[in-house]
């Protein structure tokens, strides 16, 4: 019976470290620096939940490196709209950690894998309301000055809540 757990505990461990990813403080400030500088950003809203109809929008972003280049400071405008995001990796969960913050107070964290083969992020939503609702941004580097976007974000039943596809384009 000893032998079964220890076994178990084994494969659990290893799957968390298979599933982490340890990056080196140069090589998530390459991460981090792949969003920096001056973006529009145009998204298209499909009708769902929170979106009762197709929209489509326009932003500017903003990206800075601050606190010494360990975090990613984002400001997002959109008309009325404005939105922070602080973005950094955390070297014990070994995962990038996004939290965003809204003008309406609203506010939302996220965690992130990064996929160098790939050149993409993937962010999932963290539920701390436990009302069942799960989301993932996945974000595609097509080059230096061109990034793809895919939000979707569901409750428990499955329902979709929202789902936008944005293009950012380096200024």
């Amino acid at each position: 019976m000893k032998n079964i757990l220890y076994t178990l505990a084994v494969l659990a461990i290893s799957t968390c470290y298979i599933n982490s990813q340890e990056l080196s403080k140069n090589t998530a400030f390459d991460v981090l620096a792949k969003w920096e500088g001056k973006w529009q950003n145009s998204a298209v809203f499909e009708a769902s939940v929170w979106i009762p109809e197709r929209v489509e929008t326009r932003s500017k972003i903003e990206s800075n490196l601050i606190l010494s280049n360990n975090y990613l400071e984002i400001m997002v405008y959109n008309g009325n709209s404005i939105s922070k995001h602080i973005i950094c990796y955390d070297q014990i969960s070994r995962q990038f950690n996004r939290w965003e913050f809204k003008n309406d107070g609203s506010n939302s964290f996220w965690t992130g894998k990064w996929s160098d083969k790939e050149q993409t992020m993937y962010w999932n939503f963290i539920d701390f309301s436990n009302a069942g609702i799960s989301g993932q941004i996945i974000e595609t580097f097509k080059s230096s000055g061109k990034i793809k976007t895919k939000v979707f974000m569901e409750d428990k039943n499955g329902t979709p809540l929202l789902k936008i596809n944005g293009t950012k384009v380096k200024l």
